[in-house]
């Protein structure tokens, strides 16, 4: 075989191996994270080091939120915590901005505290490579109590992973640089027409209660009528034997 030949296939066989070999992309240990972040690689703000755990960092409740049940946007550093309802669904803006380069992808879920409690997080779970802003998650209630996230306090958790390379397309979406809650959000909720499956969830217990007491005055009037028809038929009964 030609030398010419030999070095192409040498060159295709190198490549293939390349493109069959698994990806170098690693999560972040906590120490990853703190030097990535000394390097500008992944830039949180406010940073606070306390929130570093592992291999992840714990994103904090932010300022603003608007659920279902108020139609209206809260402002959570004043209100102290915004309060979800059973069947309620709130989006919730994050203490923290985010900047990644285009070397890290963020993924992220909602505490377990959180979900053992019943709430599940509706958005993510990746952020891409690029992304700057502040994250806006939507979150709904599914348990029959209603649930509240109070302001700076943990409720997201966050995982870094480092790319073998930077990605070639960084995030430009229209998410990016956001850092409040935008208009289609608030629409969305504020605006919606029909009802909200908290509101759903309310009229159900209430008619559960509506009937419960209907059924309860059926019982009375059963009884009543019951005991009147037998004390008339005994009446009858008297007076006929007093006839003959």
């Amino acid at each position: 075989m030609p030398l010419k030949a030999m070095a192409n296939l040498k060159q295709n066989e190198l490549a293939t191996r390349r493109a069959d070999a698994p990806t170098n992309d690693i999560i972040l240990n906590d120490s990853q994270i703190m030097g990535a972040m000394r390097n500008g690689e992944i830039i949180l703000d406010p940073f606070d080091e306390k929130q570093v755990q592992g291999a992840s960092y714990d994103l904090r409740v932010g300022e603003q939120a608007a659920t279902t049940s108020s139609k209206k946007v809260v402002n959570i550093r004043e209100h102290g915590f915004v309060l979800l309802q059973p069947g309620d669904f709130a989006v919730v803006t994050a203490y923290e901005s985010l900047k990644l380069d285009a070397q890290h992808v963020g993924r992220f879920g909602l505490r377990s505290k959180y979900a053992r409690k019943g709430l599940i997080a509706t958005t993510g779970p990746q952020i891409d490579p690029g992304y700057h802003g502040r994250l806006i998650v939507g979150i709904t209630n599914l348990s029959p109590k209603p649930v509240s996230l109070p302001f700076k306090d943990d409720f997201l958790t966050i995982e870094f992973h480092r790319l073998e390379e930077p990605c070639a397309h960084p995030y430009c979406g229209p998410y990016q640089d956001r850092m409040t809650l935008g208009p289609e959000e608030i629409e969305a909720i504020t605006e919606s027409e029909g009802l909200a499956l908290s509101e759903m969830l309310t009229g159900l217990r209430s008619l559960t209660t509506n009937v419960g007491a209907l059924t309860s005055e059926m019982r009375v009037w059963r009884w009543v009528l019951g005991s009147g028809i037998g004390g008339l038929a005994l009446l009858i009964a008297i007076l006929g034997l007093m006839h003959h």
